[in-house]
């Protein structure tokens, strides 16, 4: 258990942490490898791939989701297979996209609303 209840404002301590990863989620190219990530187990050269960077530069951002408890690894055969570590992240990211998706937010207006906040 957390420590405190639905009811409770969560600690600046909590909030601080869920500041930090959203804040790695906001590298386009993270938050496409947790969309990939969250539809199934991926290697590097799968996730390059789909994402459409380079081995180093997948594998660099994989780096810091891993450091973050975002994803994690195995090894398969000679090969390392990443997934997403925390599914609730997934159905987070996944409903994120979705929404902005159905309602059709203008960036320009996602924009403005990001720069307007302290």
């Amino acid at each position: 258990m957390t420590g405190w209840s639905r009811l409770d404002d969560p600690s600046p301590q909590l909030l601080q942490q869920a500041a930090a990863s959203f804040g790695l989620l906001a590298s386009t190219m993270r938050l496409h490898i947790v969309w990939v990530l969250s539809q199934g187990e991926a290697d590097v050269g799968t996730l390059a791939d789909r994402v459409g960077g380079t081995l180093q530069a997948v594998s660099q951002h994989l780096a810091k989701l891993k450091l973050a408890g975002i994803v994690s690894n195995r090894r398969e055969g000679r090969r390392q297979v990443y997934g997403v570590e925390d599914p609730q992240v997934a159905t987070l990211v996944r409903l994120m996209v979705e929404n902005l998706d159905a309602a059709e937010t203008p960036l320009a207006e996602v924009r403005r609303l990001r720069s307007s906040d302290g």
